[in-house]
C-alpha cells in the first residue's frame, strides 16, 4: 500500500493515519476487535473487493497490527489475530464511534452500542483528562512541543501559544 505524503509530517496523527492506510483498514480493525478472523468473514462484513482486502490485510500484518496464522493446508487459509498494538487501538476506535453517534447518525440512532462485557452497562463517553484526572474541554486544550518536535513544529506552537495567551480571559 502506498503511504500518503502526510506520513512525513511532524505529527503523530498524520503519521498514524499514514501507517493505518485508509478507511478500509479502520473497518478491518473494527471487525477483528469484534471477533472476525477470516478473509471470508471480513469480506462478508464489509463487502470489500478481494484484491483490496488482500492488500489491506497484508499491510496490517506488515505494520504489526495483525498476526496471520496459517490454519489451512500450505498457506491456503489464514486466521487474522489482533496484536496488542490493535487491542490498544480499541480506544481511538471507540472515540470515533462515539463522535459519529453524536455528530453523524445522531443520539438515539446508534447502530451499535458498546457495553461492558461483565455488567452489560453502556460505556460512558470518553473524556480527555489531565494527569490529575480533571476533565478538559476542547476549548481548554493547548499543545506544546514534545521531544520529537522539529524546529518548524516548535516555532509554530510557540507562536500559537503566545497568541492564545493574549486572547485568554
Amino acid at each position: 500500500m502506498r503511504e500518503p505524503a502526510f506520513g512525513q509530517l511532524n505529527c503523530s496523527i498524520a503519521q498514524s493515519l499514514a501507517m493505518l492506510g485508509d478507511a478500509w483498514a479502520l473497518l478491518i480493525l473494527r471487525d477483528v476487535l469484534r471477533g472476525v478472523r477470516t478473509f471470508e468473514g471480513f469480506q462478508r462484513s464489509l463487502g470489500i473487493a478481494r484484491n483490496t482486502l488482500t492488500d489491506r490485510l497484508r499491510h496490517l500484518v506488515e505494520e504489526g497490527m495483525l498476526t496471520q496464522n496459517d490454519v489451512g493446508k500450505r498457506g491456503t487459509r489464514f486466521e487474522y489475530v489482533p496484536t496488542q498494538k490493535t487491542r490498544e487501538f480499541q480506544v481511538p476506535l471507540m472515540a470515533i464511534m462515539q463522535w459519529g453517534d453524536r455528530w453523524v447518525v445522531g443520539r438515539g440512532n446508534e447502530p451499535v452500542v458498546a457495553v461492558d462485557r461483565d455488567s452489560g452497562a453502556a460505556i460512558a463517553p470518553l473524556v480527555v483528562r489531565t494527569t490529575s484526572g480533571r476533565a478538559v474541554t476542547a476549548d481548554g486544550l493547548m499543545y506544546k512541543p514534545g521531544r520529537g518536535a522539529t524546529a518548524l513544529t516548535r516555532d509554530y506552537l510557540t507562536a500559537r501559544n503566545k497568541k492564545l495567551a493574549r486572547t485568554s480571559p
